[in-house]
């Protein structure tokens, strides 16, 4: 089953973030199983060559091979595509009219303003769009933003929509404001038909978030890595 037809049929897909700039590290999170790795290109220093390494390897681990573009414009969003990103998922959008930019950048014409050139075969075909809601006004706005015609998804960021709602990021969702906007935007994207996905730092955190988001990510290579070496560490030393 590919990705999209999982989040269709509403999940959940299990993912992983992939922010090192390596595909040996991407392909191991595809080998462990995730239904999709998101390589991050706005918080990660993946040049295009990497990406496109990275997007190989994931897609040969058996992983549905994302992007998190850098940010909501034509040029990023195509190229993520044209190196072979089976979709995209775009930071910081707060309004309908954001999220159609985001669905146009990943459709050819008549549909959108994708231009045709993909380096790699097949790359990009029938992409999904992911939006990012992040901030208080894309929250304000999750009804608008989950009704965008061509839309396939709105993913919850919940850093930075802790910080924007004044409060400090946590490791684990426990922010009852943070908590309560996720029930907002899934309630938002179950009335437009659309897929809900969350971003979660902690595994354990996952098990209860996908009992109702079809798309939830586990935690990201860097984090993961650290906790892993740090966990051997003191197992070594007793």
């Amino acid at each position: 089953m590919s990705l999209r037809e999982k989040l269709e049929a509403g999940g959940p897909a299990i993912g992983l973030w992939a922010s090192i700039p390596s595909a040996l590290t991407a392909e191991g999170a595809a080998l462990a199983g995730a239904d999709y790795v998101v390589a991050d290109q706005q918080h990660g220093a993946l040049d295009p060559t990497t990406l496109m390494a990275m997007l190989q390897a994931i897609a040969g681990g058996g992983s549905a091979p994302l992007v998190r573009v850098a940010r909501n414009e034509p040029f990023p969003i195509g190229q993520a595509l044209d190196l072979g990103a089976a979709g995209v998922i775009v930071p910081m959008v707060e309004s309908g009219e954001e999220a159609a930019r985001a669905v146009a950048a990943c459709r050819y014409a008549p549909e959108g303003i994708r231009s045709f050139g993909a380096l790699r075969a097949g790359a990009g075909e029938q992409p999904l769009c992911v939006v990012m809601i992040e901030t208080r006004a894309g929250l304000e706005r999750a009804a608008e933003i989950a009704a965008t015609p061509g839309l396939d998804g709105v993913y919850v960021g919940p850093s930075d929509l802790a910080l924007s709602l004044g409060l400090q990021p946590t490791i684990r969702l426990e922010h009852p404001p943070v908590l309560e906007a996720l029930a907002v935007v899934h309630a938002a994207c179950a009335d437009a038909g659309v897929a809900a996905g969350v971003h979660c730092l902690a595994p354990e955190d996952v098990p209860a978030q996908s009992e109702r988001f079809a798309m939830v990510t586990a935690g990201g290579d860097a984090l993961l890595l650290q906790g892993a070496l740090a966990a051997a560490l003191r197992t070594a030393r007793g």
